[in-house]
């Protein structure tokens, strides 16, 4: 397995995965799929998660995993890595739409809040259409920033070259 920041020219493929896993895409661009974490195998994309940092908040994009590569860990594997990065880049909790992944990511520390709970920029997202609407909720996570080795900043970096 090898995780990588994505780059646009994988837009479609990012894209047509959420949309297989019933979860938010149409928003996706060039511009914000940087900030998606993906996972190959054998050079085939087996799952991604997303973020997008708004100061001390930030919005996760829930992992997504190919079917057949499902019970592998691959999701949280890229949630733990994606919560190390948006908690290094400042943010200090993390905010999920309500979908498919509820279950998942309460089980990991997340808890429910409903719509009022939620910063107003967080709602203006776009994966937050309709939240903030009477009964929506959300989930949500404080997080942690934990130090980077710098043998692993240095290959990160060199990742996104």
């Amino acid at each position: 397995m090898v995780f990588l920041f994505a780059h646009p020219p994988q837009l479609t493929s990012i894209r047509d995965l959420l949309a297989r896993c019933g979860l938010p895409h149409d928003d996706l661009n060039p511009d914000n799929i940087v900030h998606f974490l993906t996972c190959r195998t054998d050079g085939m994309l087996a799952g991604a998660t997303g973020m997008e940092i708004l100061g001390e908040e930030a919005v996760l994009r829930p992992p997504a995993v190919e079917a057949d590569m499902r019970g592998r860990g691959i999701a949280s594997l890229l949630l733990v890595r994606i919560e190390r990065f948006a908690a290094l880049g400042g943010a200090r909790r993390f905010f999920a739409p309500s979908g498919p992944n509820d279950d998942y990511l309460l089980q990991r520390g997340y808890r429910r809040v409903e719509g009022e709970e939620i910063p107003e920029e967080v709602r203006r997202h776009a994966v937050f259409c309709g939240v903030g609407d009477s009964g929506a909720s959300a989930l949500t996570k404080n997080l942690v920033a934990t130090k980077m080795p710098a043998a692993k900043k240095a290959a990160l970096a060199s990742d996104r070259q």
